[in-house]
């Protein structure tokens, strides 16, 4: 099914292409007897389209136009028919380009007047479907080379790499991988990393929360070795900096709701209580080049562990309250924990999010 959509989608883009080729023929305006690049024909396209919008192309400008438009997408189409019959799996990043190259080319061409795009011949092509399986085969592809040159680290493999990432930005800035790459590119160049975590003075923190924060199974990060307390015998050519810039803790907060419940006659009056209190942590996550005193990556985070505590109590007959109720009144007041307990939890779901990261665990 997809052959014969990119079969008809050529015969459309040919038929076009043939039919203002031969009427420009006949007007000695064809760009066909020069070597002109799509770069070029766009140019005049995109120098033609405000005259085009306000209706005031003379016959020449508007053949102009019609060539560079069909030629254009020839263009593209041919090469694109050219690279699915090499086979080749690196051949979807310029697939993607040129089929969005078509598509940003016909919305231009799209919103002009109607007499303007029936003189072009002008058919608006439906590309969502070979948009979106150009960019998953790119993505698809980027990665997996990425990841394998990532295999052997050296300056040719890295700058490679480089230009890939650079790729899936333009093709997909939303992509997940795109962190995903850019962190194993700056981590397994490195030798040697020292964790730190690091707060303006004026922070109080329980004493054990970067303990508890930098509490690892093992001491690697996809094969690189780091400490979290430095050695004078060691060279350290990266640092993770986990930088708390700001705390906060809500006020303890109890809500209240009253109502009546009703059974066989009986009334009693519920006051169902929900305790919170939440401490939260903001700051960022720095990757330093420690010769240079680079920041080469910074990411920010916020983390917060809430305590609540939901419970009920009555004035009246127990026998009329409903069993939701029945099961919270089985649930006491309680004391809101300290500042130095939510703080220690923030510590610990941050390990968590340092070893999903950066550990995979």
């Amino acid at each position: 099914m997809k052959t014969l959509k990119s079969i008809v989608l050529f015969l459309i883009i040919s038929l076009n292409y043939n039919i203002v080729a031969q009427t420009a023929s006949q007007e000695h305006t064809t760009n066909a007897d020069v070597n002109v690049t799509t770069e070029e024909l766009d140019k005049n396209i995109d120098k033609l389209i405000p005259k085009a919008k306000k209706n005031k192309l003379n016959e020449k400008q508007l053949i102009l136009l019609t060539n560079s438009y069909h030629e254009a997408n020839q263009a593209d189409h041919q090469r694109i028919m050219e690279l699915k019959k090499s086979g080749q799996p690196d051949i979807w990043i310029e697939i993607y380009h040129r089929i969005d190259n078509i598509n940003t080319r016909q919305n231009k061409i799209a919103v002009l007047p109607d007499n303007i795009k029936s003189t072009m011949n002008f058919r608006l092509l439906d590309l969502d479907n070979e948009i979106r399986n150009s960019k998953e085969k790119a993505e698809l592809y980027i990665c997996a080379k990425s990841n394998l040159l990532l295999k052997n680290i050296n300056d040719e493999n890295l700058e490679e790499v480089e230009s890939l990432l650079s790729e899936l930005y333009k093709i997909n800035p939303q992509s997940n991988n795109i962190d995903d790459l850019r962190l194993k590119l700056i981590i397994l160049p490195s030798k040697q990393i020292l964790f730190r975590i690091a707060t303006p003075t004026e922070l109080y923190f329980p004493e054990n929360f970067a303990q508890l924060a930098l509490d690892f199974d093992d001491n690697t990060i996809w094969g690189v070795p780091f400490d979290i307390v430095p050695h004078d015998n060691k060279d350290y050519d990266l640092m993770i900096r986990i930088m708390i810039e700001k705390k906060t803790v809500s006020p303890e907060r109890v809500n209240t709701a009253t109502f009546e419940e009703r059974k066989d006659g009986k009334v009693v009056k519920v006051t169902d209580k929900t305790m919170t209190k939440t401490a939260t942590i903001f700051g960022q996550i720095e990757f330093i080049d420690v010769e240079k005193e680079k920041i080469l990556l910074s990411t920010p985070f916020d983390i917060a562990s809430t305590f609540s505590y939901h419970y009920a109590e009555i004035d009246g007959d127990r026998d009329a309250c409903s069993s939701q109720t029945l099961e919270l009144l089985d649930r006491k007041a309680i004391d809101f924990p300290s500042d130095e307990a939510l703080f220690k939890d923030v510590a610990r779901k941050l390990n968590d999010i340092i070893k999903s990261h950066y550990q995979k665990k």
